[in-house]
């Protein structure tokens, strides 16, 4: 596999991490138990399912595109990163602008995770799946300087 996938790959993984973990680390422990609750509330589910919102943010529509995410997963637990970004696009984000990973390696081995990114509002939304991954990590983040979400000479896309 291509050396710069790996990295841009690890960078990714860094990242979520690290913000995870500097969210964590960092909170008082009244904040921690707040947060707590706010992550019960929003795993709780919802009375309808959520919508895109075409005119709020990318951190407006972050759990929406998340939803999506694991609502494919949850249809079809075996669905490649294809399927995941086919399924991101057809659900009203821009299909142009949507990006993967390949979810299997060069060697034909599954991937431990793999990502679906998609420009919205400026911003890149973000979400990692796979073997290794507990449940869909999703974030926003800034666009690259090269005009995408994702890193990488195997980066795929669908526009």
């Amino acid at each position: 596999m291509n050396t710069r996938v790996i990295a841009a790959a690890l960078a990714l993984s860094s990242v979520f991490a690290l913000s995870a973990c500097a969210t964590t680390a960092t909170a008082p422990d009244d904040q921690k138990n707040s947060t707590a609750t706010a992550t019960t509330t929003e795993t709780s589910k919802p009375a309808q399912d959520p919508v895109l919102l075409p005119n709020g943010s990318a951190k407006d529509n972050l759990y929406y595109f998340t939803w999506v995410i694991e609502k494919t997963l949850a249809a079809d637990p075996a669905a490649d990163s294809f399927a995941v970004a086919q399924a991101v696009g057809a659900a009203g984000f821009d299909p142009a602008t949507v990006q993967f990973t390949f979810s299997r390696t060069a060697a034909g081995l599954a991937a431990d995770t793999s990502e679906v990114a998609v420009q919205f509002g400026g911003q890149c939304l973000i979400g990692q799946f796979g073997p290794v991954a507990p449940k869909v990590i999703s974030r926003v983040l800034p666009v690259l300087a090269t005009g995408g979400c994702l890193l990488g000479t195997e980066v795929q896309s669908l526009g």
